[in-house]
């Protein structure tokens, strides 16, 4: 059964897009929230009911996390799409080196035309994503 539910799909692609062990998100599938969790070690506070309450609740949704290899593979198919063969260059240059994210957005940021660009590519490849995965989980937005 398909439930319809009115929350942020930018505010999703922004938890999807946050790659970071420290924060998880969850979406509230009843009223459309997303609620972000903080580890402990960052916070110093531990809410065991509340981590409870989002882990064990059909209510709350974990929010999935771009992973690196998706990441990388985004980069990669961005820069086969680049018409000016010196940024095409610099980009795969890049993407083979040591620290090939690092690398990306430092290339990336020398092409301003091209980094929105890049942006506005990565944009539409996480709200995708995160369609893809609302469809999975049997929701759908409404506005």
């Amino acid at each position: 059964m398909m439930r319809s539910i009115k929350t942020d799909l930018n505010e999703l692609c922004d938890a999807y897009s946050m790659n970071n062990d420290e924060i998880d998100h969850f979406l509230d599938v009843e009223t459309g929230e997303i609620i972000v969790r903080l580890d402990p070690v960052l916070t110093g506070e531990r809410d065991e009911e509340w981590d409870e309450e989002l882990e064990f609740n059909d209510r709350y949704i974990h929010v999935p996390k771009i992973d690196s290899d998706t990441a990388y593979h985004l980069m990669t198919e961005f820069a086969s799409t680049v018409t000016s063969k010196v940024l095409g260059e610099a980009l795969e240059e890049a993407l083979h080196r040591r620290k090939p994210f690092r690398g990306f957005k430092d290339v990336i940021s020398d092409f301003p035309e091209e980094r929105n660009r890049w942006f506005e590519f990565e944009r539409e490849a996480h709200q995708r994503a995160v369609l893809e995965w609302l469809e999975q989980n049997n929701i759908k937005l409404t506005r």
